[in-house]
C-alpha cells in the first residue's frame, strides 16, 4: 500500500496525555467503568487482539465517564477521515447532495492506486457525497479533497483547526488519515464539537449508522450518528474505530472504541461499532 511512515512524537504531546488523564478521575463514574471494561475486554478476547480503548463523554461538560483499555494509544487513525469531509463542507464548494463517482472502486493516481473496500464486486459507481461518507469510500474522500483544496499545504492547514497535525504530507492518504498521529481522546473531543456544533456533517454521521457500513452501532433504544474507521498501521495491524454520539438530535454522550487487531478481517463497524452499541444499551437501561 503505502511506505511506512516514520513519526516522531514530541514529549509535549505525553505531557499533554498524561494531565488530560489526571483530569479523568475526579468524573468517572465507577459503576459504567466496570461494564465498559467488561465489554471491551469480551470484545479483545473474542478478536484475539491485545490493544483497545474505550471513552465515555459528557458532550455538553466534556467530563469523562468512563475510560478502560490501553492508555493514550497514539497513531494513525481512518476517523481522520470526518474532519477531511468536514474541512471540505466548511469551504461550502461541496455538498452532501453533490454526485461523486467512484467507478469500479480501484483508482490509479501516479504511482499510487486506492481501493475501496468493495472493489472485488465492482465498486459504487456514481454516488452522492453522503453516501460516500457513508461508504466509507477512500476514493470519494479523496476525489472530494482534491477537488476543494488546491495543494496539500492548504488542507493541512484546514485539519490544523480540528487539531490535526500533518506530517507526511501527500494528498492521497491524509484525507484518510495516513501521516497524522492522533490519540482517541483528541478524536472524541473532535466529535463532541461536531455533536455541539449545526455543521451539514452531522447529517452525513446520521446517515452512516442508519444506511452505511456503521450499522452495526445502530441501537432500538435510541437513535446514534457516527462514523467507522478501518486504518493499517505501519507495523502490519489494522486499527477498527468507531466513533459517535447518541441521542442524535440531542446529544448527550459521546463514545469511542479503538481496537488494534492482526489480520483481516477488520471491520470498524462490525467490530467496534458493536462495542458501541453494547455500551449505549446499558447506558440507556440505567437512565
Amino acid at each position: 500500500m503505502k511506505n511506512t511512515i516514520i513519526l516522531l512524537i514530541s514529549i509535549a504531546t505525553f505531557i499533554a496525555c498524561a494531565k488530560q488523564k489526571a483530569e479523568q478521575v475526579s468524573t468517572i463514574d465507577s459503576t459504567l467503568q466496570v461494564s465498559v471494561d467488561s465489554i471491551l475486554q469480551n470484545k479483545l478476547s473474542e478478536l484475539d487482539a491485545a490493544i483497545g480503548q474505550v471513552i465515555v463523554m459528557e458532550v455538553q461538560t466534556g467530563d469523562i465517564k468512563a475510560s478502560v483499555g490501553t492508555d493514550s494509544i497514539l497513531q494513525e487513525s481512518g476517523l481522520v477521515r470526518t474532519a477531511s469531509l468536514l474541512a471540505a463542507l466548511e469551504t461550502k464548494a461541496v455538498k452532501l447532495s453533490d454526485t461523486i463517482d467512484v467507478a469500479d472502486g480501484v483508482l490509479a493516481i501516479g504511482k499510487d492506486t486506492l481501493c475501496d473496500h468493495n472493489w472485488h464486486r465492482g465498486g459504487y459507481g456514481k454516488i452522492t457525497v453522503k453516501q460516500g461518507f457513508g461508504l466509507a469510500s477512500n476514493i470519494a474522500n479523496y476525489k472530494i479533497v482534491k477537488k476543494v483544496f488546491e495543494n496539500e499545504q492548504a488542507f493541512s492547514e484546514a485539519l490544523a483547526k480540528y487539531g490535526y497535525q500533518v506530517k507526511d504530507t501527500s494528498l492521497v492518504y491524509n484525507p484518510l488519515g495516513y501521516g497524522i498521529l492522533t490519540t482517541p481522546l483528541q478524536n472524541l473531543t473532535f466529535f463532541n464539537y461536531i455533536a455541539k456544533s449545526k455543521t451539514a456533517i452531522k447529517e452525513a454521521l446520521e446517515y452512516a449508522v442508519s444506511n452505511g457500513l456503521a450499522k452495526p452501532a445502530q441501537s432500538d433504544k435510541v437513535k446514534v450518528a457516527g462514523a467507522t474507521g478501518t486504518i493499517q498501521l505501519p507495523n502490519g495491524e489494522y486499527a477498527v474505530e468507531f466513533c459517535g454520539y447518541f441521542p442524535a438530535d440531542n446529544p448527550k454522550y459521546g463514545v469511542i472504541v479503538t481496537i488494534n487487531k492482526k489480520g483481516l478481517p477488520a471491520s470498524g463497524g462490525l467490530m467496534a461499532g458493536d462495542v458501541f452499541r453494547q455500551i449505549i444499551d446499558i447506558m440507556n437501561e440505567r437512565q
